[in-house]
């Protein structure tokens, strides 16, 4: 089984991932123009699915390591991996892990299992833990088809690349006709700069996948990079012939401003992927809203910071300045932030420039071209990574906005806002949080937001903000969250559809429509707040019916942070939650909100 889906959140990565689309849902069958879309499509930006060069076995198979079929009369094993598929499909994969965790406590030869688990590691870019659930799959069967190529992919996230090359060449040698080493070989093989050797083996790759639209888009770089100019453009073309969609035109536009290849090619690409976005954003509702409103805000940021850098580099400065600054403000691509200062300096605004690397440079230490234009713009002596620790601060300005404490509460929340040009404010919905923030709904409504629109065209922007208010300050700071980082897990309300006595019922994140009693405040430990670590640790909760917390598993968060919400949250108390007058448990989501003050 191979899950198709998009690459982790970095913005750039979407010129190296491998990606699968083969088993896209079935309404999506073309899209030959700009203004004919007939669906959505996956792309490689979000926080979300796998790269396709990750592998996933037939894990619904009953069987165990040893070959005999376990009764599903007397496991519980073929159930929770039939719900570890659907989350898959779902692209829940903090579920989806959950469950298989499950299945390795129970069986730790269960066929397929510690394979399907590292996979799901690597969906939830959780690299390290995918390392050592892939090195397990191989101790459990060391002919494993696909377990080499999954734990190679766990090394190069980790840029482990030499090890990394030691897996891919293994599976290959298992099997030499494998649809994906070869591919993620040749990847890595581009990453390391050796162009010979990227081009010699994605050429294999292409050979064995002729129709792999990724594959032929990392070969048409590798010659790029190579200074084959008109093999590149030819590859690169032949890519987004091959994959028409919005995504594909992007990465191809964006390979083509990198290195300066037929940029008025590119500009339709670029034009084409944009207008084909924004139909799909005109009718963003929050009413309605899916999970493909969340992903949509980091698409339309990622194509209009191409747009921005193809008109950097045929010198219209202003027109990039415009695009990439929204693109910019929207996600916290590092890169985007790269684009801009390199603007500014063209600009001759050195300070600005000075600035934007200092913000790059906090998302992304490791971003060391970055590193080196700070140098030569502020010289060797300036305390660079002072600087870097300057700009932790002055990302959080950027992204905070004054609201008037008008209902004199403290706490955090999360709210959804749709935008459109103007800005003009949409709507406003509460998502979770402390109940008593929820009526800073209406005042988000009326307060003003920085422009993210470089052009006026009619679309709608879903963006995602966490409030934090406290009994000392006169104001709120709205954060406008990048949504690159956007979370889109929340759990709808769901009622009860048996009759009769239900002992248990699930209901939306951060218990909504249940009444905390005792909440006890988590203490922010200090080795995350030395290192400045933000976030939201979101764990799994049953609520008894006396409303004491019965059970308490970690989903996502910080590992600096996760102590701390796990110790505070087990010593709330909720109202108990009636049903038909019955008290009845709660399965539910808590968000815990982890948010320093100031820029200390």
């Amino acid at each position: 089984m191979h899950r198709p889906a998009c690459a982790q959140p970095n913005r750039y990565r979407k010129e190296v991932a491998h990606l699968a689309f083969s088993a896209l849902p079935g309404i999506i069958r073309c899209l030959f123009a700009v203004f004919c879309i007939v669906s959505l499509p996956f792309i490689a930006q979000e926080n979300v699915p796998p790269p396709k060069d990750t592998q996933l076995p037939a894990a619904s198979s009953a069987q165990t390591n040893s070959g005999a079929v376990a009764p599903a009369s007397e496991s519980p094993i073929p159930g929770l991996i039939r719900s570890a598929d659907q989350a898959a499909r779902n692209r829940d994969y903090s579920t989806c892990a959950q469950l298989l965790e499950k299945v390795v406590a129970i069986d730790p030869h269960y066929k397929n299992a510690w394979n399907y688990l590292g996979w799901t590691y690597n969906a939830l870019g959780q690299y390290d833990k995918a390392e050592s659930a892939l090195r397990k799959a191989i101790l459990v069967d060391p002919k494993d088809p696909r377990a080499y190529n999954n734990l190679g992919q766990a090394l190069a996230n980790q840029k482990k690349y030499d090890e990394a090359i030691a897996q891919y060449l293994k599976q290959i040698e298992l099997n030499p006709k494998d649809p994906w080493a070869s591919a993620n070989l040749g990847r890595v093989y581009l990453l390391m700069k050796q162009y010979d050797k990227a081009i010699a083996t994605l050429q294999t790759a292409a050979t064995i996948s002729p129709d792999d639209a990724s594959v032929m888009f990392n070969l048409g770089r590798a010659y790029a990079k190579a200074n084959e100019a008109e093999k590149a453009v030819q590859a690169l073309e032949k890519s987004a012939q091959m994959q028409p969609v919005p995504f594909r035109w992007n990465a191809v536009a964006y390979e083509m401003a990198v290195d300066k290849l037929d940029l008025p090619q590119a500009e339709k690409y670029s034009q084409s992927a944009i207008a084909a976005t924004v139909l799909q954003m005109r009718d963003a509702s929050l009413e309605h809203l899916t999970k493909e409103d969340a992903y949509m805000a980091s698409r339309i940021a990622s194509y209009w910071d191409t747009w921005g850098w193809i008109r950097f580099q045929e010198g219209n400065l202003p027109e990039a300045e415009k695009y990439v600054k929204c693109a910019w403000m929207i996600h916290s691509f590092s890169v985007d932030a790269d684009h801009l200062g390199q603007i500014y300096e063209k600009q001759r605004r050195t300070a600005d420039a000075i600035r934007m690397y200092e913000m790059a440079l906090a998302a992304d230490s490791s971003a060391t071209e970055t590193r080196e234009r700070l140098t030569n713009l502020a010289g060797a002596d300036a305390g660079i990574d002072t600087m870097i620790e300057n700009g932790h601060g002055l990302l959080k300005e950027a992204r905070t906005i004054a609201v008037k404490n008008s209902h004199q509460v403290e706490g955090f929340a999360e709210f959804w806002i749709l935008l459109s040009p103007g800005p003009v404010v949409r709507g406003v919905k509460f998502i979770s949080g402390d109940q008593e923030l929820a009526p800073f709904a209406k005042d988000l409504e009326s307060i003003s937001y920085p422009n993210t629109f470089p052009e006026a065209t009619e679309l709608r922007l879903l963006r995602r903000a966490r409030l934090a208010c406290t009994h000392s300050s006169q104001d709120c700071g709205l954060q406008m969250i990048s949504s690159q980082i956007v979370p889109t897990e929340e759990v709808t309300v769901t009622a009860p559809s048996v009759a009769g006595y239900v002992g248990r019922i699930q209901i939306g994140g951060n218990v909504q429509g249940a009444r905390i009693r005792n909440k006890v405040q988590p203490v922010y430990p200090d080795a995350a707040r030395q290192a400045r670590i933000e976030g939201v640790v979101r764990l799994h909760a049953i609520i008894g019916k006396d409303g004491a917390i019965m059970q308490l598993e970690l989903i996502s968060g910080h590992p600096l942070l996760v102590q701390a919400a796990l110790d505070a949250v087990r010593q709330w108390v909720y109202e108990p939650t009636l049903l038909d007058g019955r008290p009845v448990e709660v399965d539910t989501v808590i968000d815990v909100f982890f948010q320093l003050n100031g820029r200390n």
